[in-house]
């Protein structure tokens, strides 16, 4: 899968967004998407090949944070990344905290989570519309 190429310092919320503070369970960069780890309850890079837990997208990282640090994310509204095709559907990669276009993918492997992060739009952004399942791909 070909990751969206994200420069953390052009990661911005829109206005009207939605955001929720947790911790951070790792090192977290700017525009990783993140889940919430049910052990631990921090923040924790998602990725679509490790557990349906992980594939559990809970949005996108706004600033950096090493672990144990205050971590915003984005749950809702649009994003600003510096990056994004308008109308491209990105879901989740295997690349911890990274996403990519579908039609990006590579043929993903069965074992894999298919979590929807959003759509691009014209603003070198994307709508939110995260939707994460536990199916993995026939």
């Amino acid at each position: 899968m070909a990751d969206l190429s994200i420069t953390a310092a052009n990661v911005e919320k829109a206005a009207g967004a939605v955001t929720e503070s947790y911790i951070a369970g790792a090192t977290v960069t700017a525009g990783q998407a993140v889940y919430i780890d049910s052990a631990t309850g921090k923040a924790a890079l998602a990725a679509c090949d490790l557990t349906a837990e992980a594939a559990n997208v809970k949005g996108i990282a706004l600033h950096g944070a090493s672990a144990d640090q205050p971590l915003e994310i984005q749950v809702d509204g649009t994003i600003y990344l510096g990056a994004g095709t308008e109308g491209a559907v990105y879901v989740l990669s295997d690349t911890p905290g990274g996403f990519a276009s579908h039609t990006d993918a590579d043929d993903p492997a069965s074992t894999e989570y298919t979590a929807v992060i959003g759509v691009g739009n014209d603003d070198s952004g994307i709508d939110l519309c995260i939707f994460p399942t536990t199916y993995q791909t026939a």
